[in-house]
């Protein structure tokens, strides 16, 4: 019996060793031909990558000047959980609302004893009629609590790296992360609240299409099916570009203070003047950010392989090491998420600086010299700045030798 046993041990650990390499051959292959994309995009797209680097490296001296917003996203995923939570607390008094009906029948008990018949009275809760649309409204708040909260962390986050940018001795700024969470609560909850409810409408509208498709499924031509999908398609894009122009606008409202409408229309011309800057900047800086979610993917499954793999008591360790990664990358998903409203921040301030701006005395950019090189007058701008710097720098030896001068007259 125990030779039975050590054989049949000895049989499953060598099957699920099989599998594992399989399993691992399979991941293999998957991260080469990622790894190959990733090489490819990087040689065609590599005179396109300068500008991108530049506001990485911006938003990156602003993350570390301030290092408590990288905290912020742990912030919002407490407020969104609270949210969820009571959404489904109020969504159990939903559900079991109604009238009370009571339903009479009779049951025999015994088939050979006539009396043994008895009434009963059974109460059910009967839905309302309307109670589709108070579902219709509950889940309505739901999407829009949640795009609500999604709203003010970005817009508090870009009040953060505005006031760095706009800021020219950057060792004047304190707690921008606070005075940005501030702004959004004293002054931009009306924004916010409309940004937010625009997308939550269409995240409605979408839920009704998708239920509409459900219960028709059987009954659809293929026609209706297939323009049913194309909406739904439609709906999708049409609720992505919302929340790009939403982020956009809300950056705009950051620095500017104008309402939501205004702030969208100029950002929306803003925008269009650099047409071809806003798509190198998506394509490429959500390339890179997905290479950075994409590593930290790849060194937590290579760290959980080789926690993993010499494990006696774990016969099949690729599910385990796959759900690791995947959390990984949710939650490097979460803290990037930081980086990319920056980057965006820092390019809508510094297309609106050289919109307003041209580098001559009393016009001086807000932006920093790496930014000021991807300027048309860049060596002008360059040289203006160089020349205040020594004139600044000439009156502050002015001051302090006239005041050593005065100091030993006294």
């Amino acid at each position: 019996a125990v030779v039975s046993r050590r054989v049949r041990d000895s049989t499953i650990k060598l099957e699920s060793t099989a599998e594992n390499v399989d399993t691992l051959m399979y991941y293999a292959i998957i991260i080469s031909v990622i790894c190959l994309v990733v090489l490819l995009l990087i040689i065609f797209l590599r005179s396109r990558i300068g500008l991108m680097v530049t506001l990485f490296k911006e938003a990156g001296f602003m993350v570390m000047r301030m290092i408590i917003i990288l905290f912020t996203p742990i912030v919002l995923a407490l407020f969104i959980m609270a949210w969820a939570a009571l959404w489904s607390f109020v969504s159990a008094y939903v559900y079991t609302s109604g009238t009370p009906t009571e339903l009479l029948f009779t049951r025999e008990y015994n088939m050979d004893v006539p009396e043994s018949m008895a009434n009963i009275t059974m109460v059910y809760f009967k839905d309302h009629d309307y109670i589709n649309y108070v579902w219709l409204y509950h889940l309505f708040g739901l999407y829009w609590g949640t795009e609500f909260f999604l709203a003010c962390h970005e817009m508090a986050i870009a009040g953060a790296f505005v006031q760095f940018y706009w800021t020219r001795d950057k060792r004047k700024v304190h707690f921008p992360v606070v005075r940005g969470i501030w702004w959004v609560f004293r002054y931009h909850l009306g924004t916010v609240a409309f940004g937010s409810c625009i997308i939550a409408i269409i995240q409605l509208i979408r839920t009704i299409l998708a239920y509409i498709q459900n219960k028709t499924k059987d009954s659809q031509s293929e026609i209706v099916k297939y323009l049913l999908m194309c909406l739904q398609c439609c709906l999708w894009c049409f609720e992505k570009v919302m929340k790009f122009i939403n982020r956009n606008a809300y950056i705009y409202t950051a620095f500017k203070g104008s309402n939501f409408c205004s702030s969208c229309k100029k950002v929306f011309g803003l925008l269009l003047s650099n047409v071809v800057r806003v798509g190198v900047i998506n394509c490429v800086g959500a390339f890179i950010l997905f290479i950075g979610k994409f590593l930290v993917c790849l060194i937590t499954g290579v760290l959980g392989y080789f926690m993993l793999k010499d494990n006696s008591e774990l016969y099949y360790w690729a599910i385990p090491v796959l759900l690791a990664a995947i959390f990984a990358f949710a939650v490097a998903h979460t803290f990037f998420s930081v980086y990319e409203i920056g980057i965006d921040t820092i390019f809508i301030c510094f297309a609106e600086d050289e919109t307003i701006n041209d580098g001559t005395p009393g016009r001086e950019y807000y932006m920093s010299k790496n930014l000021m090189e991807w300027v048309d007058n860049s060596g002008e701008a360059l040289k203006n700045l160089k020349r205040k710097k020594k004139q600044q720098k000439a009156q502050a030896k002015a001051a302090k030798s006239g005041g050593e001068v005065e100091m030993t007259e006294k």
